[in-house]
Order: structure tokens, then C-alpha cells, then sequence
């Protein structure tokens, strides 16, 4: 009875042994690709003498897997990765040379969904030369969302932009563009010409009036671009009372509201109409000395082409946007949803990043809710000091109560 039993367990694991055994051999390897990473920095007349550090960052969308490579003096990556689909950052120094002599500079690079497959593939990723130091506004905060009345109703027009003096200098916001990009963040084509590395397509674009000296403003202070500068407390218990902003949006042809005692933003390049789940980048810049807003039309706007697919249909489409050259730009957000986020709309030495409200198109949560930069801490008088590392993606608190509110 006994024996019996002993080889009743003996059969026993050597069918469990057997079956274990057989798991382990039956699951297939994670897929790996060899990958060569080629950098290079745009535009191509950039002569490029030394590559000397590059960091490049890789997350796989869909896993989560990331990894971290680091480059000296070469701009050719070889990395073996588990097959996927990639979010890829690149940055660090380069020493070119232009009339000048030899300059050091910083360059970033960023592609999304980057599709990694096969045994072996090559890929480019362009590098643009990073904005200068920040020593001019930045948009503070982007209230995009508008409101919800106690009834449950949609309220807009009291969107508006903070933009704050950062630095320990007073700065003078007049003449300062801004502009709303001409692109959207949720839907990437294949436009053509390929102008992001060096400017900003600009599809509406406004200016602060003044002669120069008008509009001081000091270390530490906003100033307030409303869409409507009243008070919608009046219309809306829960919204905001702007009829205090130091600017007001006015479209001259259409049946806008006008608060005279509140300076008009002057109108440029079509009409900026601001969008409620964000899709678009805006950026700030200063114009050369003595440009006026009729040359940069003039000098500036182009034609661009792309074809959109629709249905298993190709239909040809263009647009005309402005180009606005990156050196111009003082700063720039890229804003968006997150599960609708494509790209980014603005060159990498902009912005590397992107900030939203929301997680999902049509979140009702989303009303009432703004975009607001990271306090880095104070200086000596007291003043927040606001983060700006050219990254909305960590610069921003996303979906936060806007600072005007009470």
C-alpha cells in the first residue's frame, strides 16, 4: 500500500516537473532591436566641430520601460531595446563655429512615438540650439478652460494669461507678440515646408500696445491679458472678475465685448481664439527694433502643405501661417490633453514638454481649472522665483485653480 502510494507521488511531480517545464520553454524571449541612433543638429549650415555631451532618455509608451544613454564626443548612438513604440528626449552641449569663432551651446532634440522594431533599424533625431538664459516675461499661467455656472451651464471669455517678469530686472512689456501656434498639438501632419527647427508657424498673433516705455513691469510682477476684461462674477458666481486686467483681447469685426478703460491688445495676424482643452503652443516675442506689424506680414507669411487622410481617402490641403524665427521667442507652452497628444508644435530648444489640464477629451472636470509654472522658491525680498527650464512638461502644475480666482 505503501509503494503504491510512494509511486503515485513520484508520478505526481514528474507531471507537475514536466508541466513547469514545459511553461518555461514555451514563453517566447522579449523582442529586442538593435538600434543606431544618428543626432544631428538643425539647420544643416550649423557647422557642428564637436559633439561634446549628449544624454538620450527612452520610454516606451506602452511598458513604461525606460533607460538612460550617454554620449561623448560622438553623435551616433548604438543601444540594443525590447521592441516598441518611444518617447525620445536628447540634450547637451555642442561646439560650432560661425564668423565669431568657436561656440559652446546647449541642444535638445525630442521625438514621440518613435516606432522601434526588427533586428536592426536606424534612426535620426535633429537637435535644435536651446533658447538663450531667461531674462525677459514668461507666461506664468494659462487659464484656457473657462467655467461652469452654479446651473451647470458652460461660461466662456474669461480665459485669460498671466505673463510675470522673472528676473531682477523691470522690463517693458511693450511691443511683446503673443502668439498662437498654427498647429495643434492633438493632430500631427506632415507639413511641408519643415520649418520647426528654426521657427514658430504662427496662425494668430496679437501685440501689447505701447512706445517702448509705456508698460513697465517690475521683478516679481504680472501683467493679465483677458479675453474679456469685465467682471464675470456679474454673469457668474463662479468665475472671475477681469474687469481690473492690464489688456483685453478685442476682435474689431465680430460682437466682442470692450471695456474702455482696459487697453486693446492690437490685432496682427487673424484672430486668436482660445480653445478649451488647450491643442494649441503659445509663445512670447519681441520683433526686431523698428519691425512693424505690416513688414512682419509681409516679410513672414508662407504657404504650407499637407495631405490629410480621411476615410482610406488622401485630400491635398494647405494653410498660411506666419513664421516666426525661435531666436524672437522669449518663451513658449505647449498645452494639450493628454490622450490626445501627438507632438510637440514648437522646436525642442523652445519647449521639450508639453502641460494639460486634463487626461481625456470632454472632461466636464476640466472647467475652472488653469496651467500655472512650479515655484521654485524666494529670493532675498520675498519674491517667488517661477521654474522655466524650457520644459513645460516639468516647468507647470497642470490642473490647478487659477491664481485670479478667489
Amino acid at each position: 500500500m505503501l509503494k503504491q502510494l510512494f509511486r503515485t507521488l513520484l508520478l505526481l511531480c514528474a507531471v507537475i516537473t514536466f508541466t513547469a517545464c514545459s511553461s518555461d520553454s514555451n514563453e517566447a524571449p522579449e523582442a529586442q532591436t538593435s538600434l543606431k541612433l544618428e543626432v544631428k543638429v538643425v539647420p544643416e549650415n550649423i557647422q557642428v566641430k564637436e559633439y561634446k555631451h549628449l544624454t538620450i532618455s527612452f520610454k516606451e509608451l506602452n511598458t513604461g520601460f525606460t533607460t538612460t544613454k550617454e554620449l561623448k564626443n560622438t553623435n551616433t548612438l548604438q543601444v540594443s531595446l525590447p521592441s516598441g513604440t518611444y518617447h525620445i528626449i536628447a540634450e547637451g552641449s555642442i561646439l560650432y563655429t560661425d564668423n565669431s569663432g568657436s561656440i559652446e551651446a546647449k541642444v535638445a532634440g525630442v521625438q514621440t512615438a518613435m516606432v522601434i522594431n526588427g533586428k536592426e533599424i536606424s534612426k535620426t533625431i535633429a537637435l535644435s540650439l536651446k533658447a538663450g538664459s531667461n531674462t525677459d516675461l514668461i507666461l506664468e499661467e494659462v487659464f484656457f478652460t473657462g467655467t461652469k455656472t452654479p446651473q451647470g451651464a458652460m461660461y466662456f471669455g474669461d480665459q485669460y494669461f498671466k505673463i510675470t517678469n522673472n528676473t531682477d530686472q523691470t522690463l517693458y512689456a511693450d511691443g511683446m507678440l503673443l502668439i498662437q501656434s498654427s498647429f495643434m498639438t492633438s493632430e500631427k501632419q506632415e507639413y511641408s515646408p519643415n520649418i520647426i527647427g528654426t521657427t514658430l508657424s504662427a496662425g494668430a498673433i496679437i501685440r501689447i500696445p505701447g512706445t517702448g516705455n509705456t508698460y513697465p513691469v517690475k521683478p516679481g510682477e504680472s501683467i493679465v491679458i483677458a479675453e474679456d476684461a469685465i467682471n464675470h462674477k456679474a454673469f457668474n458666481s463662479l468665475s472671475v472678475d477681469l474687469s481690473h486686467a492690464n489688456f483685453q483681447i478685442f476682435k474689431e469685426d465680430s460682437e466682442d465685448i470692450d471695456n474702455p478703460a482696459v487697453p486693446k491688445m492690437v490685432n496682427v495676424f487673424e484672430k486668436m481664439v482660445i480653445h478649451t482643452q488647450g491643442y494649441y503652443a503659445y509663445a512670447l516675442a519681441r520683433m526686431p527694433q523698428g519691425m512693424t506689424n505690416e513688414a512682419l506680414i509681409a516679410q513672414n507669411t508662407y504657404t504650407y502643405n499637407y495631405n490629410l487622410s480621411f476615410g482610406g481617402d488622401v485630400y491635398p490641403m494647405d494653410g498660411t501661417a506666419v513664421k516666426i524665427p525661435n531666436e524672437w521667442i522669449v518663451d513658449a507652452v505647449n498645452l494639450s490633453v493628454q490622450d490626445s497628444f501627438q507632438w510637440l508644435v514648437t522646436s525642442p530648444s523652445l519647449d521639450m514638454g508639453w502641460t494639460s489640464v486634463t487626461s481625456f477629451d470632454g472632461d466636464k472636470n476640466r472647467f475652472g481649472k488653469a496651467v500655472r509654472r512650479k515655484v521654485t522658491g524666494q529670493n532675498m525680498e520675498g519674491r517667488n522665483i517661477f521654474k522655466d527650464t524650457n520644459n513645460s512638461t516639468v516647468d507647470f502644475d497642470h490642473g490647478v485653480k487659477p491664481s485670479l480666482f478667489n
